[in-house]
């Protein structure tokens, strides 16, 4: 297929960008085949052990998905005929199995039993690949915050300095938020890994008396959850495990901002990994860019602005219908991917990342000053007088481009109560950091990591 025809998320060219391998793989046409046959044995195993079907008929089932070799072609071509995406399946299914037993594939299940549980199960087994990425971030983080615990820069608020802080402390906010998303994708597992497999309407009217049952050890064969109530038309369970994922790819975001924003060249504290063959412009050969910050950017955006389409499929009418529900076999395939491209380069610009610690000292700006001097005046005279003082002192500095220390210096009430070591002393951001390192430690209990 020429490479044109291929959505962007698997072109060629480009896929490596916004997509990975081993995840790439599983979403496949081959793994949703492999995931569609892993659910007919199962109907089929069931069935034959409560007696739904004779046992010989179960066994040419179980052999022929053993072994199944797909035409691909084929089932394409009869898509687009039949207009229907399970039936090409069955056809060639139930052609390949010996004798009659193909007569009882499928018996009694409806085409989004083995969509909606085939869904499930590669969605399972795409969350546990998440979660081992999850875990390598979260590794990246806690050294990284363990190794710049005492490390002092500048906290910044709307944009502009405001109070020293240690960088240890600004990663171990992305590392509490990461540890919660892991949280919640564990906690969250129970209700949305469940099998669907309930007949056309929910009812299993079908398969009779023993519905309820065949459908619970269906589950059970899958190694899935069960739910007596059919929610062929209730979707929340995949929006909650899509926007989840967009959660986690939504703090990647703010976490690669936020690498972005300090390499820039009128900061530059920190610097990630740069490749030997990595070329940042072709124009110019000086330029280093934070391609892989902004990988994380553009990932979590595509990933983020799925979101509307994840919220919008759980408006499904009736008992089941197509017009929402069809997205999920794009919505699921690109949320993960593009969520688990992210966490590789996270990981990666993470390991490799670089910590220019004097630089960090150096930017911060005396401004930062005015609260602890206010702290140390409003002892003397209280808190509002002292803030009122020191507000007219700032800006008095700003309006006459004049060093703070010098104005201070020059104000009666400051130089009162306050002497030039005194002020020095408050001048510096180490003497100013509060809780930080304690709260870093924290943070790594917290994690599951000693301190």
């Amino acid at each position: 297929m020429d490479a044109s025809s291929h959505f962007t998320l698997s072109t060629p060219i480009f896929e490596d960008l916004w997509s990975r391998e081993k995840m790439r793989r599983l979403f496949g046409d081959a793994q949703m085949l492999r995931y569609w046959t892993d659910v007919e044995v199962a109907i089929a195993r069931v069935q034959a052990k409560l007696e739904i079907i004779p046992q010989d008929a179960a066994d040419g089932i179980i052999s022929t998905g053993a072994r199944m070799n797909w035409d691909i072609a084929k089932l394409r071509d009869r898509v687009a005929a039949t207009s229907h995406h399970v039936i090409p399946f069955i056809e060639q299914f139930r052609e390949a199995c010996p004798g009659e037993s193909g007569q009882y594939l499928h018996f009694g299940a409806t085409s989004q039993d083995i969509i909606d549980t085939g869904a499930i199960l590669r969605a399972k087994d795409a969350t546990s690949f998440i979660l081992r990425e999850l875990d390598f971030a979260i590794v990246a983080l806690k050294n990284l915050a363990e190794a710049e615990i005492s490390t002092v820069m500048a906290g910044r608020t709307h944009g502009k300095q405001a109070l020293p802080i240690t960088f240890g402390l600004k990663v171990a906010s992305w590392l509490a938020e990461m540890k919660r998303h892991r949280d919640r994708i564990v906690s969250m597992s129970n209700r949305i890994f469940v099998a669907s497999i309930c007949g056309a309407v929910g009812t299993g009217a079908f398969i009779g008396p023993k519905a309820l049952e065949f459908s619970r050890l269906a589950a059970e064969e899958l190694k899935l959850g069960w739910d007596p109530v059919p929610w062929q038309a209730s979707r929340d369970r995949i929006t909650e495990l899509l926007t989840t994922m967009i959660m986690v790819g939504s703090s990647i975001i703010r976490i690669g901002q936020e690498l972005f924003a300090l390499q820039k060249s009128e900061v530059e504290e920190l610097q990630e990994p740069h490749g030997p063959e990595q070329i940042g412009s072709s124009t110019m050969p000086q330029k280093r860019n934070p391609s892989m910050a902004e990988g994380l950017i553009t990932t979590g955006l595509m990933l983020r602005g799925q979101i509307n389409l994840a919220v919008e499929i759980m408006l499904i009418e009736h008992e089941r219908d197509d017009g929402r529900w069809q997205m999920e076999f794009r919505l699921i395939p690109e949320i993960f991917m593009l969520l688990d491209a992210q966490l590789g380069t996270l990981v990666t610009l993470l390991n490799g990342l670089k910590v220019n610690r004097e630089k960090m000292r150096a930017n911060i700006q005396d401004e930062f000053a005015g609260e602890p001097i206010v702290k140390r005046l409003s002892e003397y005279i209280g808190r509002q007088r002292a803030h009122e003082i020191l507000h007219r002192c700032f800006m008095q500095s700003h309006d006459e481009k004049r060093p703070i220390l010098e104005t201070l210096l020059a104000d009666n009430t400051v130089k009162k109560y306050l002497s030039e070591d005194d002020l020095q002393r408050l001048f510096q951001p180490e003497h100013y950091l509060g809780a930080s390192e304690e709260i870093v430690r924290l943070a790594l209990a917290d994690a599951g990591f000693a301190s």
